[in-house]
């Protein structure tokens, strides 16, 4: 086990609740998390003051070696009524470079409160969004200490230069549609 990052410290305990392998080698767990849960100001005048400011996070994991992949559901298992989070991640090897992971995260945020779930929803949302910058900043420090080095970029910075490339590669293609375009409208001039 190796200690949570800095960037984890909204994360005050993890207890693994359940573990087991299957017949089929999967490796499934379930852990129990606390975390910090800071109320945004607008919503302090909704509540009362002794509501609690720590929620409990439910995460079941299966880690499946055969395929390669790991897959993770959490979500919070008090504060319910108010606002509910559901997050599902499946981290797999890219099919184009195996040297690589990708992870697909899905988030469901939902509401029961009268009036103002719509709010709840989307404070719910933008906190999602921010935490997903942490939680990637957190998982490429377990995978550097699990491989005794510092991650040499991270995900983010990955991240920016496949969107600069694929910028890159989007403004050839309009560039050769527009040569295409034009070398097709001078074909029509000569056969008119």
């Amino acid at each position: 086990f190796l200690p949570p990052p800095r960037s984890s410290k909204h994360v005050l305990t993890e207890d693994i609740v359940h573990r087991e392998v299957t017949a089929d080698h999967k490796l499934l767990s379930r852990r129990l998390l606390t975390k910090t849960n800071r109320m945004p100001r607008w919503a302090e005048h909704f509540f009362p003051a002794n509501v609690a400011h720590s929620v409990y996070i439910l995460e079941d994991s299966i880690v499946d070696p055969k395929n390669r992949t790991m897959t993770t559901f959490t979500w919070n298992i008090n504060h319910a009524r108010l606002m509910r989070v559901e997050e599902r991640c499946v981290y797999q090897v890219n099919p184009e470079n195996s040297n690589w992971t990708e992870v697909k995260r899905e988030a469901w945020v939902s509401s029961s409160l009268f009036g103002v779930s719509r709010a709840v929803q989307e404070f719910g949302l933008a906190r999602f969004k921010s935490n997903v910058t942490k939680s990637t900043k957190g998982f490429e420090y377990v995978l550097a200490r699990m491989q005794g080095e510092a991650p040499s970029k991270t995900l983010v910075e990955t991240a920016k230069e496949a969107t600069e490339k694929a910028k890159e590669t989007a403004l050839a293609a309009t560039e050769k549609a527009k040569d295409l375009a034009s070398k097709a409208a001078t074909k029509k001039k000569q056969y008119v």
